[in-house]
């Protein structure tokens, strides 16, 4: 995209303690009726949360940061507030500059000219993409699953009442099961049974991003929540079953081939509740047992 010049980039009121924040802080013109609002100010700490360098910002169009998972429907409502004259706040999934995906938090106010007139829109961000699963993450000794380490059930739960896996709209849960396990505690005994549940686990936990939680969901079933659109959630379904597949499990009564399917499924109108997301994914992964195991299948 080119850079759009701005004499704007060098009239902005800008101060050094802006560049002392944590918070990110960009500032953009209010733009034309030929184009849109340009970049006129970045501080460090936006700088550092982008990846990207001063100068590649100044007088580009904030959309840099926007990306396939972005929300529209947040992006309408800031531009809604702004030209009504209203502050805005709130959250969306937004791009580094090598392409990764974080979650933004950031409020928008208008900063006024001499003679009262919209000069300038300057934004507050933060990387809540930590904090949210920081969340997630509390209490995980008093909710881990003994014998996986993994969270358990009751963690999840927590988690899903809390809100924080629901603070943006592009969310999804992938729900995993072994298939035929019960094959295995016959032929082999519960102990083995045990190390293939202990060893699934290590693989699923290999197998997702940092972000992404994964958790015992109950018997031979597991869950993994993440931020992400669906895509995301087929592409890590499909990696969760080829991971475990293609090396068998070396266990005590030597190396077994296990296999498991997955069934995912991402928030969308219809579903917009946990419950409803997570149901989503398990009838997906009955889809997946009925189609012959050992695969991945997406929520229709």
């Amino acid at each position: 995209m080119p850079v759009r010049t701005s004499p704007a980039v060098m009239a902005f009121p800008k101060s050094d303690a802006l560049d002392a924040l944590a918070d990110g802080v960009m500032a953009t013109d209010t733009g034309t009726p030929a184009r849109g609002p340009a970049i006129v100010y970045v501080n460090d700490a936006a700088c550092q949360m982008t990846g990207y360098a001063r100068e590649e910002l100044l007088g580009r169009s904030p959309s840099v940061l926007q990306g396939p998972a972005t929300d529209q429907v947040v992006l309408s409502r800031l531009r809604s507030d702004l030209e009504a004259g209203r502050s805005f706040a709130g959250q969306a999934i937004n791009y580094r500059k090598d392409g990764t995906a974080f979650l933004m938090e950031w409020s928008v106010s208008t900063l006024d000219d001499d003679g009262g007139r919209p000069a300038y829109f300057v934004a507050v961000q933060r990387d809540a993409t930590v904090p949210a699963f920081r969340l997630m993450q509390a209490e995980r000794h008093a909710r881990t699953d003994s014998l996986t380490g993994l969270p358990n059930r009751a963690h999840v739960d927590e988690i899903l009442d809390a809100g924080s896996w629901l603070s943006t709209r592009v969310h999804s849960a992938v729900v995993v099961d072994v298939d035929h396990f019960k094959c295995i505690n016959d032929e082999h005994g519960h102990l083995v049974g045990d190390e293939v549940l202990r060893l699934l686990a290590r693989r699923l936990t290999a197998s997702v991003r940092g972000g992404d939680l994964v958790a015992r969901w109950g018997g031979e079933e597991f869950c993994v929540l993440m931020i992400g659109d669906r895509d995301d959630a087929s592409v890590l379904g499909a990696r969760i079953v080829t991971a475990v597949s293609e090396t068998p499990f070396e266990t005590s009564a030597g190396p077994l081939t296990v296999t498991v399917s997955a069934g995912s499924a991402t928030a969308a109108t219809e579903l917009d509740r946990a419950v409803d997301v997570l149901r989503a994914a398990d009838e997906a992964l009955f889809r997946a047992k009925r189609n012959g195991r050992n695969r991945a299948e997406h929520a229709a």
